[in-house]
């Protein structure tokens, strides 16, 4: 973060505690979550913070440090190809790891709405068989 002497902006605090989080790998976007640093932007950070993408400028003095923050970890990340390609696996391993908890939780949510789908039709059909048995018609079921 910049020196607390200095007057910082609201929006630009944000912005700092925001690249901070993005840096810990701590989000509070979805979107964000697993954000390989080297595709790091002053839009991503924006937008982190709870911006719009245009919020950080070059344009504005008080920007520049917090811009070539970013840009410095973007190059830093890289630069070291060997270390950026084994976090991008750690990433991708923990992105797998996610995706199939949800597989799992999405095949159980499946089971238990067919489930609920065959008892409600084999109810449906022993109403049906009382309705027609109570009126002495002959049977007839649906399939």
């Amino acid at each position: 973060m910049m020196a607390s002497g200095q007057n910082l902006s609201a929006g630009l605090i944000a912005c700092e505690e925001a690249l901070q989080r993005l840096v810990d790998g701590k989000p509070v976007m979805p979107v964000h979550i697993g954000l390989n640093l080297s595709r790091l932007t002053a839009s991503i950070v924006s937008l982190e913070a709870g911006f719009d993408r245009g919020y950080l400028k070059r344009s504005r003095k008080a920007h520049l440090p917090l811009l070539a923050r970013i840009v410095a970890l973007r190059a830093e990340c890289n630069k070291g190809s060997g270390s950026s390609d084994a976090k991008g696996m750690v990433d991708l391993e923990r992105k797998l790891a996610l995706s199939e908890k949800e597989l799992v939780m999405v095949r159980t949510q499946r089971d238990r709405v067919l489930t609920e789908n065959i008892q409600l039709w084999e109810r449906l059909r022993e109403l049906e068989l009382a309705e027609r048995q109570s009126k002495n018609l002959p049977v007839r079921l649906h399939r």
